[in-house]
């Protein structure tokens, strides 16, 4: 099923996320960078343990939208709500978990240091249970003991996505998360993200793969600028 756009990482003390509403809610979100850069105004929504893809064509704004539901820059117009309130840059990782295209990881730090710092703030600490599974199920664990410049970007990537689930995040934001994976890696990320919604998170992931579009509960499709 479609939604239309209408005419296109981190600690700080947090509420509980609302039972009353969906984990995400914008209501005619926009951010212009440019007159022909940015997002038109969206509404959507994003229920707890669903997968949503957004969807639209280069510079529809899949990206800004991204950034504005994770509090990393201010809308032009309209409401947003993620977790139970309004989005800030120093929300925590186990409220709302972002992938970002650029993965943003310590290049000082090898790959299991990053995921596991990462860990830091998640009440009750690391689960070195939920660590192991997600190191071996995403393919991670060969080369999680190397530096940044000693792994691929596609083993970055992956890294980068047991980076956010290590903590249980209640909201998952990933931006083209298979864009370096080859089809089992591919296959390995998107069960990752089902495997979150159905732990309860709301995951949004903005993407041009078809595997991933194939695998969301639903598709917001955003119009280009």
């Amino acid at each position: 099923m479609s939604e239309h756009g209408v005419p296109d990482p981190n600690l700080a003390p947090a509420g509980p996320v609302s039972a009353a509403g969906p984990a995400i809610e914008a209501v005619e979100l926009t951010k212009m960078w440019s007159p022909s850069a940015g997002l038109r105004p969206v509404t959507c929504t994003v229920e707890a343990g669903e997968m949503v893809v957004v969807r639209g064509r280069s510079g529809s704004g899949k990206s800004t939208l991204l950034a504005l539901l994770a509090g990393l820059c201010a809308p032009d117009g309209g409401t947003v709500r993620v977790a139970g309130t309004v989005p800030g840059a120093d929300m925590p990782w186990h409220r709302l978990a972002l992938v970002p295209q650029v993965l943003g990881m310590a290049v000082e730090l090898s790959i299991l240091e990053n995921i596991v710092d990462a860990a830091a703030g998640t009440p009750g600490g690391l689960d070195e249970a939920r660590l192991g599974g997600l190191l071996e199920r995403l393919d991670v664990a060969p080369f999680a003991r190397r530096g940044l410049g000693e792994v691929s970007m596609g083993q970055q990537q992956r890294a980068a996505v047991a980076r956010a689930l290590v903590q249980v995040p209640a909201v998952l934001l990933v931006d083209e998360p298979t864009s370096f994976q080859d089809g089992r890696h591919a296959d390995d990320v998107v069960a990752e993200l089902h495997r979150s919604a159905a732990e309860g998170a709301a995951v949004l992931v903005a993407t041009h793969d078809p595997i991933v579009v194939a695998a969301a509960d639903r598709v917001l499709d955003l119009l280009a600028v």
